[in-house]
């Protein structure tokens, strides 16, 4: 705060001891390298979610194949060709019968199909919204493509041109 000094020639000055208001742009700097690194963190765990999805649903319609089950009708309820559904049936090659009605097998591929679906929209969302914060990170000079590189986990050419005339929205990076 403000205080009235003296010195020994009884002249009052005033001398500032609050603390120094903080850099925009190191303010803006650190808000995107946590926005980044949230990013790096929900797009690998998207992603981890999908492998472990899409091997559920490869050994669903694997099991279902082998209770003997047609490859256009799983080919149609897990919305694959029927040379994707056959490929998935050949590298299962241990399993044995399971005696599941075929109705449990499509509902299974249907439902496990959809939740696949809905992490794929939610895995764009994010690689959206890391394009935009990305785009607003370079268009301000935040920081430079080297550190959005190490933060995003992207190489520094790849965001370059995939930022390559986009306008980042508004408040893509918080004020």
């Amino acid at each position: 705060m403000a205080a009235l000094h003296h010195d020994d020639r009884r002249e009052g000055f005033y001398r500032y001891r609050g603390t120094a208001k903080p850099d925009q742009t190191a303010v803006q700097a650190e808000k995107t390298r946590k926005l980044l690194r949230d990013s790096r963190q929900r797009i690998s765990f998207n992603a981890t979610s999908m492998r472990a999805l899409s091997v559920r649903l490869n050994q669903q319609i694997a099991q279902a194949l082998c209770d003997g089950m047609k490859v256009s009708l799983l080919a149609e309820a897990a919305e694959l060709s029927r040379w994707a559904v056959r490929t998935v049936g050949l590298s299962a090659d241990d399993l044995v019968p399971s005696g599941l009605p075929a109705e449990q097998h499509l509902a299974a591929i249907r439902r496990l199909k959809s939740e696949l679906a809905e992490l794929e929209e939610s895995k764009a969302a994010l690689e959206d919204r890391r394009l935009n914060l990305l785009a607003a990170a370079r268009r301000r000079g935040v920081l430079d493509d080297y550190e959005l590189a190490a933060l995003s986990g992207l190489q520094r050419e790849t965001i370059r041109k995939m930022t390559w005339g986009v306008q980042p929205e508004s408040g893509a990076i918080p004020a």
